[in-house]
């Protein structure tokens, strides 16, 4: 009860976005930005000027070099003037964005939707004490919202007020910070990665050592070949062609485990996940420092990849995605959170910390295999493929190419393997999917992130009376291996899990709506 006498309690008024000022980018932002964005630049002209180089007999023309010189300049002079014009602020729940003087950009950040917070800090940002900061959410592609070349002091206040907005914690911070509350949930050292390295082929790394056994290959014939022939006669005798090509095999797998072997190390040095309660940090990096914070809250699936050369080492990798996916790039590239090297015997203990419900033992899973009929459709493809690649190679080849239909039995074997140790399982909180036998990954999803269910057939799925069934969330998705197809409409009917509504649906009008007009629904009588 309250009377007229008695003054209202005072309530401090919010500051208008007129009154809260703009921040600006450190002054060092543009001399700090200069690399990278010319890196970016590289990239993306790179592809216009190989096919010229390697295809032209006197280089690249000069109009060429003119025209990607000024393009280069171009765009570098836009990418630093983007990065010396960018201010920005919090207001209210938002995180607002802007640049640019004659094209002005605002972008504006719900703090709400915010589902990692990356903090980066290359080699030449360190060199001037500043930070990069990344802030990403649902939408998939790049980050949203980019600011490079922050002062510690700025980033962590930046850091700070989203996560106050929030109503959270501080539980991100710098590279190289640390809580006293935090606790290590895993750490990789410099053995693991070198295994992580070595045991990781991806189309990157084959470029770079397919270039570099070219170069290789043209200094061999030019240089040592002519002096080895001369001071070691049994190499110019006949038939010993096989150690050359013995040479040339093991120089491209060593340099296959150097390459990859580096990028592991460059990419996970010092990597450290510690969990904050509600927040899960890893950092790593040598060159470039880079640290990854995830909510708890957020975390929409777990993949296990246990290739089968990383599986008889006794290790295997884990991946955390969140719905800020990153589209356009491999699996491992696309996880927010990646832990390199998780030793067998403790990836049960780990994978409980990012899903509660997941049993003890989840390789004992009782799993359900994939329906018989999908190991003929296996065959068929391997067979498909396999007459595609030694069909030509015979025609090509004649009898050295007739070779190339071992590829046949392999195949099949391959494909027999693969559905063998394909499984699913529905629990009343989780998805788990197993597949691949050379590749084997193991996905748990949990049903309350389930977005959308769909069942999809092939023509030749459709006379086999079999389905795959897709399950969605936010950000990523996972196929279950084939079920037939009463099954699978089954398990539209059954995921994802049903939420219990949190209030009553509001009545808006006193008419009764007719039962006939809502979906199944039917008339009395």
């Amino acid at each position: 009860m309250s009377s007229e006498g008695t003054p209202a309690p005072s309530v401090q008024a919010l500051p208008s976005m007129e009154e809260i000022p703009w921040k600006r980018l450190s002054a060092k932002a543009p001399i700090a930005a200069v690399l990278p964005i010319s890196t970016m630049i590289g990239r993306l002209l790179l592809p216009t000027l190989l096919p010229v180089y390697f295809t032209g007999e006197h280089g690249v023309p000069t109009a060429l070099w003119i025209s990607l010189s000024v393009t280069a300049l171009l765009l570098l002079a836009a990418g630093l003037y983007e990065v010396a014009t960018l201010s920005y602020r919090v207001v209210g729940a938002q995180l607002e964005i802007r640049s640019g003087v004659f094209t002005r950009t605002s972008r504006f950040i719900e703090a709400a939707r915010v589902q990692n917070t990356e903090v980066l800090q290359p080699f030449v940002s360190k060199l001037f004490g500043l930070v990069e900061v990344k802030v990403e959410t649902a939408s998939g592609g790049k980050a949203d919202g980019h600011l490079r070349g922050l002062t510690s002091e700025d980033a962590q206040a930046l850091i700070h007020a989203l996560q106050a907005v929030r109503g959270e914690g501080p539980a991100v911070l710098l590279p190289g910070a640390s809580s006293p509350g935090e606790r290590v949930l895993s750490e990789a050292r410099l053995g693991g990665l070198l295994l992580y390295g070595a045991t990781a082929l991806s189309v990157g790394v084959l470029a770079v050592v397919m270039s570099a056994l070219h170069e290789i290959t043209e200094t061999f014939h030019k240089l040592l070949l002519p002096w080895m022939e001369k001071h070691w006669a049994v190499l110019a005798t006949p038939g010993m062609a096989w150690l050359a090509a013995t040479v040339a095999a093991l120089t491209g797998l060593f340099g296959l485990w150097l390459v990859s072997g580096a990028r592991a190390v460059l990419r996970f040095h010092g990597f450290r996940l510690v969990d904050t309660g509600t927040h899960l940090r890893a950092v790593g990096g040598l060159i470039t420092r880079r640290q990854v914070t995830v909510r708890r809250a957020r975390i929409q699936q777990v993949v296990l990849d246990e290739p089968l050369l990383r599986r008889t080492l006794g290790f295997g990798s884990v991946e955390v995605e969140t719905a800020g996916v990153r589209t356009g790039k491999e699996s491992s590239e696309r996880a927010e959170l990646l832990i390199p090297v998780v030793p067998t015997a403790r990836m049960p203990e780990l994978l409980r910390e990012f899903v509660p419900d997941l049993p003890d033992a989840i390789a004992a899973l009782p799993l359900k295999p994939a329906h018989p009929k999908s190991l003929l459709r296996a065959r068929i493809r391997a067979v498909g493929l396999s007459v595609l690649v030694a069909a030509p190679a015979t025609w090509f080849w004649g009898a050295w190419g007739a070779l190339a239909w071992v590829v046949l039995p392999a195949q099949l074997l391959g494909a027999w393997f693969d559905w063998r140790f394909q499984g699913w399982l529905v629990t009343e909180t989780l998805v788990v999917v197993r597949q691949g036998f050379w590749r084997r990954r193991t996905t748990v999803v949990q049903r309350a992130r389930i977005q959308s269910v769909r069942a999809r057939q092939g023509p030749l799925e459709r006379g086999y009376g079999i389905a795959h069934v897709r399950v969605d969330v936010a950000g990523a998705h996972v196929v279950l291996p084939s079920v037939g197809w009463e099954e699978a409409q089954s398990l539209i009917d059954q995921l994802p899990g049903r939420r219990p509504t949190g209030r009553a649906r509001p009545v808006t009008d006193a008419t009764p709506v007719p039962q006939a007009s809502l979906p199944g629904a039917r008339l009395p009588g």
